[in-house]
Order: C-alpha cells, then structure tokens, then sequence
C-alpha cells in the first residue's frame, strides 16, 4: 500500500498557517455575523462580498474568548497562535473553516465506512465510539490522550473487531503495520499533528478527519494527509439552532451539517467514490 511521502518533520502549524496565508485577504474583508459556543462545537459566521459563510469546530473545555472587532482577521489568527488558550484556538479553527467553505469541493461520503476488503490493521487518533460499529474483520489501535480516563465499555465493538488503547507516547507502537489511519482534526487544536503523521510513515493511508478538518485541502495533502473528511454547513440557520440546544458531534450530521471527503489522488485501502457532488443554491 502506498500515499503520499510524508516528511520527516511536519508540525500542524505550518499547515495551519499556509492555509491562513491563502486565506489572508478573505479573512481581512469578512466581517463576523456571529459566534456561538455550545458544549464542545462552536459555530462561527462571516459576511463576504460573495454572502454569508460558516463554519464550525470541536470547542474544548475552556473559557470563550472575548470576540471584539468586526473583522474575521483577528479571530482566523488565532488559529496559528501555537501559546493561544484552547478555546481561543478553535475559534480560530472555525474561522479558517468558515472561510475554506466556498473553496472546498467535497466528495459525498464517509471514509470510515469505506474500508477496502484488504485492510486488516488501523489507528485511529481519537476515540471516535460511533465508528467502531462500521468496522469488520479488523484490529483498531486507538491512540489517546489521556488513556487512563477511557472506560473498558468505550472500547466495546462490533464482530470481528478487536480494539486496543495507546498514549500518545505509544504512538510508534499503534501506527507500526497500520494500513489506514484516522487522526481526528482535533489536532489541529490540541497539537500532535506532527507527531502522528512522522509515526504514520509512507505506508500508512492518513485521513484527517472531523468537523474541525474542514479547512483548504491542499496545505495539508502537501504536508502528507491522503485524504480530508471535513463537513458542510448546508443549513446554518439549523446548525446554530441545534449547537445553541446542546447538541454536538454526531447529532448535528443530518442536521445542517453534511460529511464530505476530499482526496489527494484515488487512495488504496478506501473504496471511495469518484464522482465531486454538485453544489446547489441550498449548499451555500
């Protein structure tokens, strides 16, 4: 199995930052509409010259920041602030993914149910419980946080599938064998991408993946993520009624958000499907 080689030294910021560099302009003449914090996600909504725009990302535990300004230059700066509070930085996240939106032309469909018939071994980054029950047939190493806090019956699975717990310090040892690996765009808030992607290696299908990857696609295929599976705001109006009702994760797909994929180049170890979904008026 082959991807695309991944350096020897990738730190998430340069990512971030060259995705903020091809977005600098855009973020200077968008004015911010609104941002709303719910339990973990926070929605952030731009004015352009083109429309309004959103985006949303995972939103840790933390104080929110004081917003201030109109402008979305200073709130999508937070985003490569590396010393920024957490909260901070994911408003920053969203931001960027606010303003990747017109930009990024998803695929329909969720990587995490397209498995091949020949993967026998992934990594996940991130416990991602949902998707234990599209798997079949194969060994899932999930790499933590904070290990000791999950629970024995959060790594419950499906047939067929065995599940085991790593740190981050263990990563070398999740990702050796590993034929497709899912680090969550948590990352991206949190740090550790470099980390992940070093011990993924050049034989390790990557996906980035999760609401909060829903930036511009071509930063991170250069720093040797195979395939972004990020989300579309297709309802807005939905979407910040949902998050101000407490709702997050999964049950906002459905619900004014709508998974999507882009890949790098046709991607072994993923049976995904070829054909870019055609936007409509309602998309945007």
């Amino acid at each position: 199995m082959t991807s695309v080689s991944v350096p020897t030294v990738i730190d998430e910021h340069t990512v971030l930052t060259r995705v903020h560099d091809r977005l600098r302009d855009a973020a200077t003449d968008a004015t911010v509409s609104t941002v709303v914090s719910g339990d973990s996600v926070v929605f952030v909504e731009l004015s352009t010259d083109a429309g309004q725009t959103t985006g949303v990302a995972h939103l840790p535990a933390g104080e929110m920041p004081d917003i201030g300004g109109r402008t979305a230059a200073p709130l999508a700066g937070w985003a490569i602030d590396a010393d920024a509070p957490v909260a901070r930085r994911a408003v920053g996240l969203a931001t960027l993914n606010a303003l990747s939106a017109p930009h990024v032309h998803w695929r329909s469909g969720d990587p995490m149910a397209a498995l091949a018939a020949d993967v026998d071994r992934i990594t996940t980054v991130g416990l991602f419980r949902p998707a234990f029950r599209k798997f079949s047939g194969v060994d899932v190493r999930v790499v933590e946080r904070d290990p000791e806090a999950i629970a024995v019956a959060d790594l419950e699975s499906g047939d067929d599938v065995s599940v085991s717990l790593y740190g981050p310090d263990e990563c070398g040892e999740a990702f050796a064998g590993a034929d497709v690996a899912f680090v969550t765009g948590s990352t991206l808030i949190y740090g550790g991408l470099e980390r992940y992607l070093a011990a993924a290696g050049d034989d390790t299908l990557v996906v980035l993946i999760g609401a909060t990857a829903s930036i511009l696609p071509e930063p991170c295929f250069a720093a040797g993520i195979d395939v972004l599976a990020g989300v579309e705001v297709v309802d807005s109006a939905a979407v910040h009624e949902r998050i101000t009702a407490g709702d997050c994760g999964t049950g906002l797909h459905g619900a004014g958000l709508r998974k999507g994929f882009v890949a790098a180049e046709s991607p072994a170890g993923l049976d995904l499907p070829a054909t870019e979904r055609k936007r409509t008026p309602a998309d945007r």
